[in-house]
């Protein structure tokens, strides 16, 4: 439980413009560096052909180099969301990942592919940290929850438009475009990375050039007081020593995050080799099962963690997503089994409403609990430990197992366990907030 109770914040009208102008924004950025990120999803099958890799490969591609490129640049970053301008870090940041998407479609080879990835993942690393950083001080506690589910909704939205879109681009430079690009040495798989990285070069200047940069809304703590920044030792004593409730949920989180990854890299090419899907009709049929799930489980999240008292926030959030994610473990288990596509696609729609709600309120207990000058990192740190373990060990564990026990089996096997020990995990969590926390 927590040693001591959550410090008290010295709140003052936001001097943020248009602060839901902002949440929009920064939920558009997050939307595409989903796109941006899963867009391999439906393009597995044309860059197998073309660059003769495997199975683990792509699992690697997708998971373990993406993820820990984008886990330790998340370490560096931290420092600089919690002392630096929060704003033009984000700008920054989006104008990288843009152009080093564009520059897959350029990649030749395995090796290429990896490292105009990494370049995205890296710059992809300060958005989350820096976003919700910001949204803790232009909201108070209560309304963080509904800022933050907004903003929550971009993984659903930029994955839903990298299956959907992605598909369809794929469609549109086959035949003529498809002549017309291999003339000129490209694939279409290679001309889908340059169409959906570009566009982030405007989202970019948006952030430079419409949002200002808000006074941070420091803790009631005589050692925060100041310009002094805690370091990294007083953080984890705040998170792992005060806040007992952390340590499973840090774990929790992980778990569900494993999951994510899975269903984000393998589901499609599920869809089109065990139900003989082309990837334009993957992405119609299966899009909008992940988007509309997610956009309601978001939904549900913000409505229903919004209805309590600032002094509730945090049980209420843990409680919400421990009954969220126990509902996800039936669906895991299923969604890959069964013989159906209609059905497989309508249990990834219900996998995606489950886990949206917990994804949704993931950041919140940290938003709460935490310090101001404490908080980039260590939300930097639960995104390190989410893509350096699950990004890295769900989709390259799926690849490897789809090499020996099938592609079914092997969804089912990763997204089953790791539902149900973020279930068990969340439940710990929840216990142990409870005692600290005196009902109202």
């Amino acid at each position: 439980m927590s040693a001591h109770p959550l410090p008290a914040r010295v709140r003052t009208p936001s001097d943020a413009r248009h602060p839901t102008y902002i949440v929009w924004l920064f939920f558009v950025c997050f939307a595409f560096s989903y796109l941006d990120r899963q867009i391999v999803s439906i393009l597995v099958q044309p860059i197998k052909l073309t660059l003769g890799i495997t199975d683990t490969q792509i699992g690697l591609l997708q998971g373990f180099s993406f993820t820990m490129c984008y886990a330790t640049a998340g370490v560096f970053v931290a420092r600089l969301v919690d002392r630096a301008n929060r704003v033009r870090l984000i700008a920054a940041c989006v104008a990288i990942w843009a152009i080093s998407t564009a520059l897959c479609g350029f990649a030749t080879s395995f090796a290429e592919l990896l490292a105009a990835r990494a370049g995205t993942a890296i710059a992809e690393a300060a958005l989350s940290p820096a976003a919700l950083s910001i949204f803790s001080d232009i909201f108070p506690p209560r309304k963080v929850t509904r800022a933050s589910s907004v903003f929550m909704l971009g993984p659903y939205i930029g994955g839903g438009l990298a299956l959907f879109g992605g598909g369809m681009l794929l469609s549109a430079t086959g035949g003529d475009a498809a002549l017309w690009l291999a003339s000129r040495g490209f694939a279409p798989w290679q001309a889908v990375f340059v169409l959906v990285g570009l566009p982030g070069l405007v989202l970019a200047a948006l952030v430079a050039f419409t949002v200002r940069e808000p006074a941070r809304h420091e803790a009631d703590d005589a050692a925060l007081v100041g310009d002094a920044l805690p370091s990294l030792r007083e953080v984890l004593v705040e998170l792992f020593v005060r806040n007992r409730f952390c340590a499973p949920y840090f774990a929790a989180y992980v778990a569900l995050i494993t999951l994510f990854y899975s269903h984000a890299a393998w589901f499609p090419t599920l869809l089109m080799r065990h139900f003989h899907l082309a990837p334009s009709a993957v992405g119609k049929m299966a899009a909008p099962a992940y988007m509309i799930g997610g956009m309601m489980g978001v939904a549900a999240a913000g409505m229903l963690a919004t209805r309590v008292t600032d002094e509730r926030a945090l049980r209420k959030v843990l409680a919400l997503s421990t009954c969220a994610v126990t509902a996800l473990v039936p669906a895991a288990i299923a969604m890959p089994l069964v013989a159906d596509s209609t059905l497989a696609i309508l249990l990834y729609g219900v996998c995606a409403l489950a886990a949206s709600i917990a994804m949704a309120l993931a950041p919140v207990p940290l938003q709460i609990a935490v310090p101001n000058r404490m908080r980039g990192r260590s939300i930097a740190l639960l995104v390190f430990m989410t893509n350096a373990i699950s990004g890295g060990v769900g989709p390259l564990a799926v690849g490897y197992l789809n090499e020996h026990v099938g592609g079914a089996h092997a969804l089912a096997i990763v997204g089953g366990s790791a539902a149900l020990a973020s279930a068990l995990l969340y439940a710990l969590a929840t216990r142990r907030i409870a005692p600290a926390r005196k009902e109202v």
